[in-house]
């Protein structure tokens, strides 16, 4: 098992930029400097951070992954997300890295550096400190929660949930993974979703040019809403506020030949996803109804809600009429670990065999 950790800089520039990696196992605790290190130089550290011998190890592991898949084209892996692994022993959704090690080691570390310039060389004495506290003590802290998490049968969840973080990091520089998940959520029709890909890609690439952040040139809203209007003259773009190009030569002409080339060209493969019903009033009643049990179930099993169940699928857990728990897998409303452990207990709820009351200010259920 080893534990790593990336010091970076990313307010300013379109990628994060690396000022330091950290490494731990159970005894020892490396500094390593990537603005010093070429890519072949670090390879050595790479095929350790790919190796499938090894878990590696890291809290709040997205931002990290982020970093080593636009420095290095990797992410690491296997890995167990200390943050993931906590949500699912009922430890707070999203737990800071100093609060679990307090709760799980009684140790202490310093936050006080986490906002400063990790490019800076050579780096004071307290900062390396400061980062060496970091992962330290997280390869004890994740066997804690690894054997905690073998006891409840959710190790292999947790490794589950913690890849998938890996996974939106990678797509977080692919324009169409980025212009696909927004365009999903808003349901988009295909000649928008066409526009808006290309309009997502004009972004990604002028801002990785001019190396300023993607919300300095437009934020997604603002793309979705030209991807629908589709101007057509730089005189109609002005009308767009907050569009990051007025006084860029070209850029207002880039944009709309993005916009042109979307309509142009079909997008391969995207299929506009059904609108979903909106809930009736009296359904919206009985979401609320649905909400308080879920939320119970969430708290009996040491879980957050989202965990459980989305919002976007709660109406279709309502309206499903699900008699038995193999109707319920069988739908694949819910992840098939979320059925084996609540299953029956929510086919119960929807059938109206179960109830709420409070005690004592908790809620718990009540055959009926």
């Amino acid at each position: 098992m080893i534990a790593f950790d990336t010091e970076f800089l990313w307010e300013r520039t379109y990628a994060p930029r690396l000022g330091l990696i950290q490494v731990a196992d159970l005894d020892n605790v490396w500094l390593i400097d990537p603005v010093a290190l070429s890519k072949r130089e670090m390879r050595p550290l790479i095929d350790v951070l790919v190796s499938p011998d090894s878990l590696k190890v890291a809290h709040a592991i997205d931002q990290d992954q982020m970093c080593l898949h636009h420095s290095y084209g990797i992410v690491a892996k296997p890995v167990l997300d200390t943050s993931i692994a906590a949500a699912l022993l009922g430890m707070g959704d999203q737990i800071g890295l100093s609060n679990l090690l307090d709760r799980l080691l009684r140790v202490s570390i310093d936050k006080g550096y986490s906002r400063t310039n990790w490019l800076k060389r050579p780096l004071p004495t307290k900062m390396l400190e400061y980062a060496a506290e970091d992962v330290r003590h997280l390869t004890k802290a994740a066997g804690i929660l690894c054997e905690k998490l073998r006891k409840r049968g959710r190790e292999e969840w947790a490794l589950d949930l913690s890849t998938k973080v890996g996974e939106f990091a990678k797509a977080h520089f692919e324009p169409e993974s980025l212009a696909r998940r927004i365009a999903l959520a808003r349901r988009m029709e295909t000649t928008t979703f066409g526009v808006f890909k290309e309009l997502i890609s004009w972004r990604e690439r002028e801002a990785s040019r001019r190396d300023i952040p993607r919300r300095w040139l437009a934020e997604d809203k603002l793309l979705v809403k030209l991807a629908s209007a589709r101007p057509t003259s730089a005189k109609q773009l002005e009308d767009f506020r907050g569009l990051g190009i007025s006084k860029r030569p070209g850029s207002a002409a880039r944009v709309l030949r993005a916009i042109r080339r979307g309509m142009r060209t079909p997008p391969k493969g995207y299929v506009r996803p059904r609108r979903r019903n909106s809930p009736t009033p009296k359904e919206s009643a009985a979401l609320v109804v649905l909400r308080c049990f879920l939320n119970a179930l969430a708290a009996d099993n040491g879980l957050p809600l989202r965990l459980l169940v989305d919002n976007d699928h709660m109406v279709e857990l309502l309206r499903g009429q699900f008699k038995n728990i193999e109707s319920l897998r069988d739908s694949g409303i819910l992840n098939p670990r979320v059925v084996d452990l609540v299953g029956e207990d929510l086919v119960a709820i929807l059938n109206g065999q179960r109830g709420l009351r409070l005690v004592n200010g908790v809620a718990t259920q009540l055959e009926s």
